[in-house]
């Protein structure tokens, strides 16, 4: 009896020392540094590449030759983040970003921005066999701001989409 006591005891202790030395070594993860402006691009590209792929899949584009290229905001229309201009006899696409460098905010989300205007573009190319009219513009952009969302917040946590802003049309 006494044997199996000293035994659990000494198991006990093996199980609360290696509790200690955890507690000392593990702590919370601390936030990474901001990127610097020149790494945030470098880093953004990198990523919006490897998110391309997996989006040109997932909406059946693979055929397609798509590049981004990450821009300055004077060359792009104004209120706006980025657009694509497709060839479609050659299958050719060019999807033009806002450079993740010339936004304000932390990189965590600038690059969740850019995603967003990435898969935006890439359903305007999914719709793009459909009738358009300047009468419609705004209509699609509705449908695909929706779409987007909708999409983005499936891939990210699997849930349905937020309902922010969703009901509202564009002016």
């Amino acid at each position: 009896m006494a044997n199996r006591a000293v035994h659990r005891t000494a198991r006990i202790a093996s199980v609360l020392a290696i509790f200690a030395v955890s507690i000392s070594v593990c702590r919370a993860p601390h936030s990474l540094p901001e990127p610097l402006p020149p790494q945030r691009s470098a880093l953004a590209e990198r990523y919006l590449s490897q998110r391309l792929a997996v989006w040109q899949d997932r909406l059946k584009l693979t055929g397609w030759n798509i590049g981004i290229r990450m821009v300055h905001p004077g060359t792009l229309r104004q209120g706006t983040l980025g657009n694509i201009r497709w060839d479609a006899a050659v299958k050719q696409a060019n999807i033009r970003v806002l450079d993740a460098a010339d936004y304000q905010r932390p990189y965590g989300d600038t690059i969740r921005d850019m995603e967003f205007t990435v898969v935006h573009e890439l359903l305007h190319l999914v719709l793009s066999s459909l009738p358009r009219s300047e009468a419609s513009r705004s209509d699609e952009e509705f449908a695909v701001n929706r779409m987007t969302d909708a999409l983005l917040n499936l891939d990210r946590n699997g849930s349905s989409p937020s309902t922010s802003g969703l009901n509202e049309k564009p002016h």
